[in-house]
């Protein structure tokens, strides 16, 4: 029987050890969690979403001093039955906000508590300098909070995540391949950025849960948690939609939905690319973003998704967009400006009147990196695989923006560039090259990965045990054999 056991052990904990990275289940107590600020359409107006475990009232109170929070608003609510989770998810809004102000705020209600004071800043009206977040592909891992933990000091007025949240639904995840408990586990971990700043999103393929662990859940747990402005800009979809911030007109679309010719995504993206078109006098700068990338060059990751560049390149190359950020590849490139493959440019990372949109894969929020290397096409301007980072898009002024890539561990620049309107900008800083010194310990934050190394540790363990003492019981065995007048006494 003890055999048994010592061969089983190892299997056992192979099958249980992804689950030991969630340590907190789902909201267990009624004081407001996983603060999460997202902008409306109204440029006055900043929602608040929060999650409770049972308690369906509360709302928000704000002010201009944490200590006068003369403004309040009730709040909605709702839950979902995907995922077999269960909770109420709050959404508030504080409206009549002025631009570019600092203001402080709470959530909940006497009854079942407040949650912390927090701030937040609104847009500017003019052509302030504002630093805009860019991430992609993060979970809930140690790399994860390394990232979090540099994106909130780093200053930011805005967060742009282009899909892969949460990874409630995970493949590795073999007995279950939906764990609705990760969105807590999540949404506690980028709170401490989420709260503060304003994060929104484009959708990911993991946040499709429509799969064998939790058939018909599609992406209602995506849905029930993400509050996005469709509406306001004349989407007929919670999957695609645009709004203002600053001097920039941003674009949010779906890869994981249908963008070809003749479908919704599309008709309602050239639409509202020609109106941004038309507005460049007062948002001149053009990004859009999402999940899956038109360029990327990694030989270990997916590379290129050609069907979505053959259906949507050619316009945003028509209307000028300036950048599109994206994610999926866990690593981070940029290309030169680049149209149909080919570069307008490949002799500066200072870019004056781009003739075509520079391509930006920020996949490295937190989940294991592919550690790859590049095909090295014409069109690859930078390509790091071994770091974990975020991005950081800079107004500078209203002719110019800089684009900064910092490793999370130690806030080293990996690769800047500058996009100007008239005369060269040179980048701020320098970027510094890569060692890939943290690859080893990114394999740690694969939850199967390290399931498969705990067990080989504890097996070689095992296996160590059962050998000494095997070998202390021949030694006894040999011992009682020998004859007592071949016995040395001292």
């Amino acid at each position: 029987m003890a055999r048994r056991y010592a061969v089983l052990l190892p299997v056992l904990l192979l099958l249980s050890a992804p689950s030991l990275t969630s340590v907190v289940a789902e909201p267990d107590g009624d004081l407001p969690e996983q603060l999460h600020l997202a902008l409306s359409g109204d440029a006055s107006q900043m929602i608040i979403t929060w999650v409770t475990a049972t308690h369906a009232d509360g709302g928000v109170e704000w002010g201009r001093a944490a200590s006068d929070l003369n403004q309040s608003a009730e709040g909605s609510n709702h839950t979902y039955d995907a995922d077999d989770w269960s909770g109420v998810i709050h959404d508030a809004p504080m409206s009549d906000l002025a631009a570019g102000t600092e203001y402080h705020y709470r959530v909940g209600d006497d009854e079942a508590g407040w949650s912390a004071v927090h701030s937040f800043r609104t847009s500017p009206s003019d052509a302030s300098r504002v630093r805009i977040g860019v991430i992609a592909d993060m979970d809930e891992t140690d790399a994860a909070r390394d990232v979090v933990a540099a994106m909130s000091s780093a200053d930011l007025d805005l967060v742009l995540f282009s899909g892969d949240v949460s990874y409630a639904y995970d493949s590795t995840r073999f007995w279950d391949e939906v764990d609705g408990e990760e969105w807590d586990d999540w949404g506690r971990l980028y709170e401490r950025v989420s709260a503060e700043v304003p994060t929104m999103f484009a959708v990911g393929n993991h946040e499709n849960e429509e799969q064998d662990g939790c058939e018909g859940c599609g992406f209602k747990a995506y849905l029930s948690r993400v509050n996005m402005p469709n509406s306001s800009s004349e989407s007929d979809s919670e999957f695609w939609y645009s709004f203002n911030f600053s001097l920039f007109h941003i674009i949010s679309l779906s890869s994981e939905h249908d963008y070809t010719t003749g479908s919704a995504q599309r008709t309602w993206l050239a639409a509202d690319l020609a109106t941004a078109d038309a507005d460049r006098e007062a948002h001149p700068w053009l990004v859009v973003m999402f999940h899956r990338p038109m360029y990327s060059s990694s030989e270990s990751g997916h590379g290129s998704e050609l069907d979505l560049r053959e259906a949507l390149e050619s316009l945003l190359v028509e209307h000028r967009v300036d950048l599109v950020l994206t994610g999926h590849d866990h690593d981070y490139e940029r290309t030169y400006p680049v149209n149909a493959t080919k570069p307008t440019q490949t002799d500066t990372n200072a870019f004056v009147d781009a003739e075509a949109p520079i391509h930006l894969v920020v996949g490295t929020g937190g989940r294991i990196l592919y550690g790859g290397s590049s095909s090295e096409p014409t069109w690859s301007a930078s390509f790091t695989s071994t770091t974990h980072g975020y991005g950081v898009l800079e107004l500078l002024d209203r002719e110019s923006l800089q684009f900064t890539f910092y490793d999370d561990e130690h806030g080293d620049v990996l690769d800047v560039f500058t996009l100007s309107r008239n005369g060269s900008v040179e980048p701020e800083h320098t970027a510094v090259p890569t060692t890939g010194s943290s690859m080893l310990s990114n394999l740690f934050d694969h939850p199967l990965i390290a399931g498969l190394l705990l067990t080989l540790v504890l097996a070689a363990a095992v296996l160590l045990i059962r050998v000494r003492a095997t070998t202390a019981s021949a030694a006894a065995e040999a011992a009682d054999d020998e004859p007592d007048d071949l016995l040395l006494v001292d």
